[in-house]
């Protein structure tokens, strides 16, 4: 296992980095076929989707630097020599950023989020892959059959990122019924982010990669704080729109 796909003379390529892309191509269609569905235009949609890929990015790297502050406060060149994103800043930032941005371009928010809904699994698919392949955010040791020697390791351990690959691939389904036809607005996208908080929430007991807050890692706690929020809130929706 390499996290290397090819060279090209002294230029190495990812395959983390081709997989990324590909959860951003993968974003690009899913959002112009639901638009489509929801006849909202495609160029509010190539302003959303541009703005909210930088958003991503951007967001993402600033969870990792906070989650690990006093290092990257010792050791700021790193903030950009070393790899790593957080999933949680990635969304929280393009949240925040789409609540300016659909003002602009006069679409309603939660429509937008709708149609966002069923991006979020496709990702999470190509870039658990990717995790996997990079060897990282792996589980602890196992006799399982299914159980992965990832290099510098002693024995095999939970491939916990095709774990989540697989059950984003499970949701993503669920996610394309309800974007296509949301009883409200909000409905897709609410749903998918407290089947994707469970779901890490879980996944996360298994996964070696932070020190505990208490009971839990940081993510759990995320995850705990998205479900507080997205159980009442889709609970008082289903009581209005019923």
């Amino acid at each position: 296992m390499s996290p290397i796909a090819f060279s090209i003379g002294s230029i190495q390529i990812y395959w983390y980095g081709i997989l990324m892309a590909c959860a951003f191509a993968s974003a690009y269609f899913i959002a112009h076929y639901f638009a489509r569905v929801h006849s909202v235009p495609a160029d509010a949609i190539d302003t959303l989707y541009f703005s909210s890929a930088v958003a991503a990015i951007v967001g993402g790297r600033l969870a990792v630097v906070v989650a690990n502050l006093d290092y990257y406060l010792a050791n700021p060149w790193d903030i950009f020599a070393r790899a790593g994103m957080g999933s949680h800043g990635s969304l929280a930032l393009v949240m925040l950023l789409g609540v300016f941005t659909v003002r602009k371009l006069r679409v309603s928010y939660w429509q937008i989020a709708d149609i966002a809904a069923p991006i979020i699994p496709a990702a999470h698919v190509f870039i658990r892959v990717g995790n996997f392949l990079n060897g990282e955010l792996y589980g602890p040791p196992t006799d399982l059959p299914w159980g992965v020697q990832f290099p510098g390791l002693p024995g095999p351990v939970h491939p916990v990122q095709l774990y989540e690959a697989i059950t984003s691939l499970v949701i993503f389904p669920f996610a394309w019924k309800w974007a296509e036809n949301p009883r409200y607005p909000g409905y897709a996208f609410f749903r998918v982010l407290l089947a994707h908080s469970v779901v890490r929430f879980f996944l996360d007991f298994m996964r070696q990669h932070s020190e505990l807050i208490g009971s839990f890692v940081l993510t759990q706690h995320i995850a705990l704080g998205i479900c507080a929020v997205t159980i009442p809130t889709l609970i008082i929706l289903e009581r209005r729109y019923r």
